[in-house]
């Protein structure tokens, strides 16, 4: 997971009953003197895991074509230094400054009014997220709500006369012309996903009210017909799933009967399912899609005939057509309309990863992934096959793929605007993410040309001085194919002449995420000082097909941490490489951090996690739902005595005596994914094994940081620490990584 693009998950209250343990701080640093035992229980044998461990098995059928590089079998790595030629340091000008890229904040959610001329967004303005209106074709922007309060998943009516939008849990509804919000649900357990039916009289919408995420609707009376409700008397929603499954992104069907889902079987949790709800709530949930695969993002055509959606059941996330009979929902023909190895659209629920059909009924936009870059596609819909209903759409005019985008980078779709544009957040290597305004080659003017409509990057960013990423390719030790994102310092051209730098390793979350070709400051910063990053996607990534995807279960902590292992043997034996080492991570990468840092203790010159998990089994008893969903499915339950050793193996806690590099951890205390007793333990674990570490805190953060003043606070230490221990440069007097007397605990 992403911190360095600015919040990297919401802030959360803490979790009540939590146990604690290790270090307390109420912010700040934490140096906390050596233990003489381990009060929380890490007991048992140090060194390796006991028990039936299988071994790391070759896995030769990914989808990545191979490229066989340098990358061997473990053994000692040179340390020579820094090469012959130094570099000079940009004057101040032209310096990347921590403050100005925090400064970037750009707007977010965006979803386009009905008639195509305005966007709703969240931007932060005096440190909330607010409901905010932006015309599509030049115009100022008009805030709506205010508060210290974060608003969030702001959506249309379907006449463009109102909002509805969620605030502490609450679901509220404003009207576009302003006013005061009005509260329409409330509830301790929360609601989310607000959804206008059809008629604008109801809203679908998500809440664990019964403990599963399931769906609800309320009426909503038209402006002008009944009274808005007060705070003592909210009316009372009707329930209209009642399985003992977890929901996601509801959509209903444009004749208001229907409303399609993305759920998990917890019977079998390597699939997910699209299901259809009957929006009266008098009949079940019916599956429609991805029975024995993942099938996830369903949108309906405009004909309310048919669902495009995305399936991996050919190994590849495909879009496909599914016609259903809309007056009993059943299912009828379902196709593919794209094919090939590559990742059409994200299954990970993320904005812009469904797949949407035009107004007209004739094209559709997805997103595809490839080499790195998220690109987006439309393609045309043809007539639907023979099934329920008579089709409605014409054959399209465009041939079988056109790319819309208009440079390389991680583009998501927003939604068409009329049948021949459409509205995407796209970023680049130089470029924040912003909203754009994208006519589709073959269906718009000749003349038309991309309009950009946000613009968050301020003057002080020297963009210039960006450094662009090589794609690289290499194989782990079992022979799979992993592939990376290289940010090399300018002068690191690896020519005779050319400076030796140090390389950072790059961690991503998830697990199944990608790193994508976009605004990456972070990395830039540390470009600035002499310092390569690597980024690998592991196995267990998203972007290389099911296979790929999948070839970290029963293997978290272990296959993955061998393929970030051998990627940094890899680009240590680069020849603008000098051979110093460091490993980073936010989220699964700051685990990766730890599990990297007790496998090849010798391999690193530092080390840097962020939030991340130290003993899996009690990260599974202790953090949220999703997270223990999403490490059941890849390693199975703890409390399988089959997989105690795997889980055991997977816990770099139980060998911290292992670690040899300096270890920098920040956390924030409010965190429910990666809850702050992963953190506590791995530093009592450190503190009795006379380990080097520093950790730090941020009481008012979850899992991630989304406050600037803490993003500017976290950049600076982790400068501080690598410059400190990478580049072995002296701190200065009083710097944030400076450490006490007790640093060495």
């Amino acid at each position: 997971m992403s911190w360095s693009r600015g919040a990297c998950g919401p802030s959360s209250p803490k979790r009540s009953g939590r146990p604690t343990g290790g270090p307390k701080s109420s912010g700040g640093s934490s140096r906390s003197r050596p233990l003489k035992r381990l009060r929380s229980g890490l007991g048992g044998p140090r060194g390796r895991p006991e028990g039936p461990v299988p071994t790391l098995r070759p896995w030769h059928d990914a989808a990545v074509p191979p490229r066989r590089a340098t990358a061997r079998a473990p053994r000692p790595v040179r340390r020579p230094g820094p090469g012959p030629r130094p570099t000079a340091r940009p004057s101040a000008r032209d310096r990347i400054e921590i403050d100005a890229i925090v400064a970037v904040a750009p707007p977010e959610s965006f979803r386009v009014s009905p008639d195509g001329r305005t966007v709703v967004c969240l931007e932060e303005i005096a440190g909330a997220r607010q409901v905010c209106l932006r015309p599509l074709r030049g115009g100022l922007r008009r805030q709506l709500t205010g508060g210290s309060s974060d608003a969030s998943e702001a959506r249309w009516s379907p006449d463009g006369t109102r909002l509805a939008f969620v605030r502490d849990g609450a679901l509220w509804i404003i009207d576009a012309d302003g006013g005061r919000a009005t509260r329409v649900a409330d509830h301790p357990a929360g609601n989310e996903a607000p959804r206008w039916a059809p008629d604008g009289e109801r809203l679908a919408f998500l809440s664990r009210r019964r403990g599963w995420s399931q769906l609800w609707s309320i009426d909503v009376p038209r402006p002008g017909r009944g009274r808005p409700p007060s705070v003592e008397h909210l009316p009372e929603p009707t329930r209209l799933s009642a399985e003992p499954c977890d929901l996601a992104f509801p959509d209903w069907s444009p004749d208001g009967h229907w409303i399609v889902c993305a759920t998990t079987c917890l019977a079998d949790l390597t699939t997910e399912q699209l299901v259809l709800i009957d929006a009266s709530g008098r009949r079940p949930m019916r599956v429609v899609a991805g029975e024995h695969s993942v099938a996830v993002g369903g949108s309906w055509a405009p004909d309310g005939r048919s669902i495009v959606y995305l399936d991996d059941r050919d190994g590849w996330f495909q879009v496909r057509r599914l016609t259903i009979d809309p007056r009993t929902g059943a299912p009828g023909a379902d196709e593919p309309l794209t094919e090939g190895p590559a990742e059409h659209g994200l299954a990970t629920g993320a904005p812009g990863s469904s797949p949407q059909v035009s107004p007209d009924g004739r094209h559709v936009a997805y997103q595809r992934s490839t080499e790195g870059r998220a690109e987006l596609m439309v393609c045309p819909l043809p007539p639907a096959r023979a099934g329920h209903g008579s089709p409605a759409v014409r054959p399209g005019t465009l041939p079988p793929g056109v790319r819309v985008d208009p440079e390389p980078g991680h583009w998501r779709l927003i939604g068409w605007v009329g049948p021949d544009h459409l509205a995407a957040v796209g970023e680049t290597v130089t470029r924040p993410p912003d909203l754009w305004l994208l006519p589709v080659p073959g269906l718009a003017a000749r003349t038309a040309r991309p309009h950009q409509v946000t613009d968050s990057l301020p003057g002080a960013v020297p963009v210039h001085r960006f450094v662009p990423p090589e794609r690289i390719r290499f194989e782990a030790r079992d022979g799979l194919p992993i592939a990376g994102l290289l940010w090399r310092p300018p002068e690191a051209d690896g020519t005779p002449g050319g400076r030796r730098v140090p390389v950072v390793i790059d961690a991503h979350g998830g697990p199944t995420f990608q790193r994508f070709v976009g605004w990456w400051p972070y990395v830039q910063l540390l470009a600035q000082e002499g310092m390569a990053v690597l980024t690998v996607d592991f196995r267990g990534s998203s972007g290389y097909g099911r296979a790929f995807r999948r070839a970290n279960v029963d293997e978290w902590g272990h296959a993955d941490t061998f393929d970030l292992i051998d990627a940094a043997r890899w680009a240590a034996e680069q020849p603008w490489a000098d051979g110093r080492l460091a490993i980073h991570g936010g989220s699964y990468g700051g685990y990766m951090t730890l599990t990297c840092l007790v496998e090849e203790p010798g391999l690193w010159r530092a080390g840097v996690d962020l939030f991340g998990d130290s003993e899996i089994a009690e990260s599974y008893r202790h953090g949220d739902r999703l997270g223990r969903i999403d490490l059941e499915r890849m390693m199975g339950s703890p409390d399988d005595p089959a997989k105690a050793g795997l889980y055991r193996r997977g816990s770099p806690v139980y060998r911290a005596e292992r670690i040899e590099a300096p270890l920098l951890i920040l956390h924030g205390r409010q965190d429910k994914r990666v809850v702050p007793l992963m953190t506590e333990r791995m530093v009592e674990a450190l503190q009795i094994e006379g380990k080097f570490h520093e950790v730090h805190w941020y009481d008012d953060e979850g899992h991630g940081w989304k406050r600037r003043e803490n993003q500017r606070d976290a950049y600076r230490r982790i400068l501080a620490f690598l410059k400190r221990h990478l580049l072995d440069e002296e701190p200065p007097v009083g710097g944030p990584s400076q450490p006490g007397p007790a640093g060495r605990s």
